[in-house]
């Protein structure tokens, strides 16, 4: 990566250079006004009137106009800075090497990251980085499940609300509109619903309708929910990025899933499936990914994902984080995962309904996301499933290096009276950035690595 106080040097020397133009300019006088020498006015040069020339000023150059005479030039005007074309880069997020290469010259090719015209497909094999490995996530038992919803229910959480308001059966006038699509979704899913409400019970919600009448969602809400303190905005203009790259923009998804071992029932047995659902959440928005239902894997067996189905940062195309991306992995282990999914996917294809019907706010999008991890745990609290769970920072200043690509694993092994089990989860990472010039998979220098890790362990075995 270039170091920024060389590219401050290379941008102070084009300014000078073309400082040096103006003082040298065939026309030149001893300029005026604003900063100028001579303010006084004019020369005897004689021009022809409306003709503009180049003129020295204290700092940088400026331009100078013909009287109306014609008998010689006006005072040097200066200008106010900020100005492209007056001989000073600032520097800035208002005057660069991109807004202005006039004053600041061309940027340095950004080399080391991927150009975005080819960034929709990652590289063939990317690069290991373990210092993102989740070496064993959490298995949440029915007590932890209960915890974690319970916090929710205190904290009167955007998705407790909603929940809350959609199993009230009485539809209130007025109410939100995501309220109104979840409550018709759990009307026609009634056994995944009542799993929910006995979830929900067991963590002390009580009654729907009154949590609801005492937290209510307001029809036109629109605030943006969060996890607080944990996504924070950082300054600059090209977050994570360099002035030469520019910000990056990412892509992050779910490769396969590789099991290593397969002595347990969900590999033994056929009625046993799992899948995950994957939370991210950064400055510039929040995307959820519901990965399909896998089931009969044998010992040694892996499941590749499409792009479609695995991709949860970037979904669209590759996007700017902004931030740190806090990434949520809930993998669910149940023998009728069917009833999960079709109620997730219900909900999704409600929050698009709406989306079809005017453009959703993220306010939408983010909450159906966190109403579906609710959901997700409250059915999954009763003992008979089992939910693995792991949270994980992809930090800011790791995301350039990325767009070159990168992956990790997020795995979960253990053992119980059958035998010893362990399957795995391949994350792959890659982009572009803004104005960024190499191929894909060939960038100038490999991905620098800082620190990183998931709370269910980092530094454990890395996927292939």
């Amino acid at each position: 990566m270039i170091n920024r106080y060389v590219a401050a040097a290379v941008v102070s020397f084009a300014g000078l250079v073309v400082l040096a133009t103006c003082a040298g300019s065939e026309n030149q006088t001893d300029g005026g006004g604003a900063g100028g020498t001579n303010a006084g006015g004019g020369t005897a040069e004689d021009c022809d009137p409306g003709d503009e020339q180049d003129c020295e000023c204290t700092l940088g150059c400026g331009t100078q106009a013909c009287l109306e005479d014609g008998s010689g030039w006006d005072a040097c005007d200066c200008g106010q800075g900020n100005i492209c074309g007056d001989c000073i880069c600032e520097g800035d997020s208002e005057e660069n090497c991109h807004s202005c290469i006039e004053d600041c010259g061309p940027c340095e090719p950004c080399d080391i990251a991927p150009s975005c015209s080819n960034a929709m497909i990652p590289p063939a094999d990317p690069g290991h980085v373990p210092e993102l490995d989740i070496a064993k996530m959490d298995l949440l038992s029915p007590e932890q499940i209960h915890q974690r919803l319970a916090e929710q229910l205190a904290q009167h959480t955007d998705a407790m609300r909603v929940i809350a308001a959609a199993l009230d059966s009485e539809p209130q006038r007025d109410e939100h509109r995501l309220v109104t699509m979840l409550r018709e979704v759990f009307a026609k899913h009634p056994e995944a619903t009542k799993k929910v409400r006995d979830g929900l019970a067991a963590a002390g919600m009580g009654s729907p309708a009154a949590y609801r009448q005492q937290y209510a969602v307001q029809p036109g809400e629109d605030g943006l929910p969060g996890k607080d303190g944990q996504v924070e905005a950082k300054d600059g203009e090209f977050p994570g990025g360099t002035m030469e790259c520019g910000s990056p923009m990412l892509r992050v998804g779910i490769h396969k899933v590789h099991v290593h071992n397969a002595q347990d029932t969900f590999v033994y047995g056929s009625d046993d499936e799992i899948y995950c659902l994957i939370q991210a959440e950064a400055q510039n928005g929040a995307e959820l990914r519901l990965t399909p239902l896998i089931s009969s894997l044998e010992e040694g067996d892996e499941h590749v994902l499409s792009l479609e189905s695995g991709v949860f940062w970037g979904q669209l195309e590759p996007t700017t984080p902004g931030s740190d991306i806090i990434v949520t992995y809930d993998c669910i282990e149940s023998d009728d995962s069917g009833q999960y999914t079709a109620l997730l996917d219900a909900i999704s294809d409600g929050a698009t309904d709406i989306g079809d019907n005017g453009a959703p706010s993220g306010w939408i999008f983010t909450t159906v996301g966190a109403v579906a991890g609710v959901v997700s745990a409250a059915m999954g609290g009763n003992g008979d499933d089992q939910i693995f769970n792991a949270q994980q920072h992809i930090p800011l200043d790791q995301q350039l290096a990325l767009t070159c690509g990168g992956r990790w694993s997020v795995r979960r092994g253990g053992s119980d009276t059958f035998g010893s089990w362990d399957w795995e989860l391949t994350v792959w990472a890659w982009g572009c950035a803004e104005f960024g010039v190499a191929e894909p998979g060939a960038c100038a220098e490999p991905p620098n690595t800082g620190g990183a890790g998931g709370t269910g362990g980092a530094g454990g075995a890395g996927g292939a």
